[in-house]
């Protein structure tokens, strides 16, 4: 078992996010949260741009990680891919 050391970029918990019949990816930070938005992303744009402009703004210091969090979880609520996001409400 291999456990990997969270950094101060890493969230509290992570966020879990499936797309279509593929196995969910667990989200840990800004960072993994941009590679998401870019590469993996499927459904609704609508909060995408803005996830991924904080989550970028996160990557580089300038908002908070779990300010980037909540953005991402709601671009993802609505695209209705998260499976999990411990201790978050999303707005609908």
């Amino acid at each position: 078992m291999v456990l990997e050391e969270k950094t101060r970029s890493d969230w509290n918990e992570p966020v879990y996010v499936q797309v279509s019949r593929r196995a969910p990816d667990t989200i840990h930070n800004p960072t993994e949260a941009l590679n998401f938005l870019a590469n993996a992303w499927k459904g609704s744009r609508k909060k995408h741009s803005f996830a991924r402009e904080i989550c970028a703004a996160a990557a580089l210091g300038q908002v908070s990680p779990e300010t980037a969090r909540e953005a991402f979880v709601e671009a993802a609520s609505e695209a209705r891919m998260v499976i999990r996001a411990p201790h978050t409400e999303a707005r609908s």
